[in-house]
């Protein structure tokens, strides 16, 4: 195609792009975007509220406070020094992010979707604090046909309380309820977005763990439309099928665990999240600057009828806190799963399950993250050790493959078979083949790179005066420009192939992408990928050394002349086109191993 008409081409795309970007909107508006079948201000209360009440619960490493408001949680703050919040004076974060009443952590709902006889008036209850002692809160709801008694208790262990419900029927027919026990999140947009290769800490997902399956959910999997999938209830909630082991809501290092412990029958594990702006002002989300999600997860108990002086007890553990592997081990009912290892998760477990062997024996994630590399690099030298040979006796064939690249940089199908028989006379493998062992190491890689990023025991944890978070990025890009000193170090090392602008693109790209990957992504991932750099370094010297002084032993390379012709299909270059140089015929230089 003339180059005139790929110009022309490009205008008229980009121009139909401008107009569905800038065009369209201007002459038609903008198109009023699908809702979800959701209300957020769905609160079922009483017209008259008593005024709200504060308990306070100290526990191990976490302060928590909730509310007669609901008897839901208000606050839990993590009281550790790494987990803290400011510059200046440094604030303990606090994990409840939710304000609505109706969306708050361990909130309690008892009414069914629908019909007569329901046990409670409404959801959003207002409770009496009947008793506090610094390590529990009772709760007391009364009314002509219900009492209820609701005791939130610090367990002793930490981030962990427990939630006891005891709904008595105190009226003079049967009546019904449903108990739901939720955790939430909210985040803007903003807050999830990540950078360059770096993940949010606050990218969040639903968790619905059963005895069948485990679900992770994002907010793409609640558009408008999925709301009609036989997934959902009629109160469009997402079910997961089996019976509920845990439900969460877990952003990349943090979690909100719920655990059924004790019921009448075992919960249903469901999940919802909802889409939270500001309609009257934008008709696109996108828009709102404060466009974001509400994160939810339940325990939804089935409906349970009440004879008259009936009574029925429920219990639920909840874990509110940072995603440490030994916490969640402690925790039981497989909670860990909330740690999101992708899909090289065996690996990726593996690798951290080591990775705390070496922090207990060393002290410091910092060096333990070094000796993890360390030993991933051991482990994977057997299949690097063929990628390293290859590469040295390319190194040593560069004077005939830049002959042959001379001689038949007008025919590529020629120089390919050149090179081929170059490399089968010396026993080389073919660079593509020499791929595969990196190929195979690729899960390892990926396995690491996920363990790392998403390790909550890297948190706001220093190593050295340049790292002070090894979960961030570093200070002064000092790491960045160490690695990518290196790997200009180790491309240079490495024997050139291809034509010399794909050499010198090599040469200088590579350590450059390096270098701004690492700008924007977590210090303890640089720390891994400079000592796999530097051992790769040493690695490739030392084989080399060793591949040198075996090839002196031997003998080496030797360069003489064949008298052979070359077959035909190896050799079909006209002499016409260049008399002076034939084609891998009489007189060519041949080599031998």
């Amino acid at each position: 195609m003339e180059r005139s008409n790929i110009v022309k081409w490009l205008f008229l795309g980009l121009a139909i792009f401008m107009f569905i970007q800038f065009g369209k909107p201007l002459l038609f508006g903008d198109a009023a975007e699908q809702l979800q079948p959701l209300d957020v201000n769905d609160s079922t209360a009483p017209a008259e509220r008593a005024p709200a009440e504060a308990c306070v619960i100290t526990g191990d490493r976490f302060k928590a406070e909730l509310s007669t408001r609901g008897g839901s949680l208000r606050h839990l703050w993590m009281t550790d020094p790494k987990y803290t919040i400011g510059n200046g004076e440094p604030t303990p974060m606090n994990l409840v992010t939710t304000s609505l009443e109706s969306r708050m952590p361990l909130r309690t709902d008892l009414r069914l979707p629908g019909g007569d006889a329901q046990q409670v008036p409404f959801d959003d209850l207002d409770w009496k604090l009947s008793a506090q002692d610094g390590k529990s809160c009772t709760f007391t709801y009364t009314d002509e046909a219900t009492r209820l008694t609701k005791v939130v208790a610090a367990t002793g262990r930490p981030f962990e309380l427990t939630l006891q419900m005891t709904v008595e029927n105190l009226g003079q027919e049967p009546r019904k309820h449903r108990l739901a026990v939720e955790q939430t999140a909210w985040r803007t947009q903003k807050d999830t977005e990540g950078s360059l290769g770096l993940i949010s800490e606050w990218v969040t997902e639903t968790v619905a763990a059963t005895d069948q399956t485990t679900e992770r959910q994002m907010p793409d999997a609640f558009e408008p439309d999925d709301f009609k999938d036989p997934e959902f209830t009629p109160e469009r909630w997402r079910r997961t099928p089996g019976a509920a082991r845990f439900v969460a809501v877990s952003s990349s290092y943090f979690t909100k665990v719920a655990l059924p412990i004790e019921g009448p029958a075992a919960p249903a594990a469901e999940t919802q999240i909802e889409e939270v702006w500001d309609t009257s002002r934008f008709a696109q989300k996108s828009s709102d600057p404060t466009f974001g999600h509400i994160y939810r997860a339940r325990l939804a108990y089935p409906e349970h009828e009440l004879a008259p002086g009936g009574s029925v007890t429920y219990k639920v553990l909840s874990f509110t806190g940072p995603k440490e592997r030994d916490l969640l081990a402690a925790v039981g009912h497989g909670a860990s799963e909330v740690i999101n290892l992708g899909w090289f998760s065996p690996i990726a477990k593996l690798l951290v399950s080591y990775l705390y062997v070496l922090y207990r024996a060393v002290g410091s994630w910092g060096w333990a993250i070094c000796l993890l590399t360390i030993t991933v690099r051991i482990l994977l030298f057997p299949l690097s050790i063929q990628q390293i040979k290859s590469a040295a006796a390319m190194r040593k064939l560069k004077p005939e493959m830049d002959e042959i690249n001379a001689r038949y940089k007008d025919d590529p199908t020629q120089r390919g078979l050149a090179m081929q028989e170059l490399w089968r006379k010396n026993k080389v493998a073919n660079p593509v083949v020499g791929c595969f062992p990196m190929l195979l190491q690729m899960p390892v890689w990926f396995a690491l790179y996920t363990a790392l990023q998403t390790a909550v025991e890297l948190y706001h944890t220093p190593f050295g005066p340049v790292i002070p978070d090894l979960s961030a990025p570093g200070k002064y890009y000092i790491i960045p420009i160490i690695l990518g000193a290196s790997s200009f170090i180790q491309q240079k090392l490495m024997p050139p192939q291809g034509d010399p602008a794909q050499q010198k693109m090599m040469l200088y790209l590579m350590p450059g992408i390096f270098t701004a990957m690492m700008l924007f992504l977590p210090a303890g991932l640089g720390v891994y990928m400079l000592t796999n750099t530097w051992l790769g370094i040493g690695q490739q010297v030392l084989v080399e050394r060793y591949l040198k002084a075996k090839d002196e032993r031997s003998g080496g390379i030797e360069v003489r002349e064949v008298a052979s012709a070359e077959p035909q299909s190896a050799t079909k270059k006209t002499q016409g086109d260049d008399k002076s140089a034939p084609a891998l015929g009489k007189g060519k230089a041949r080599v031998r191993g």
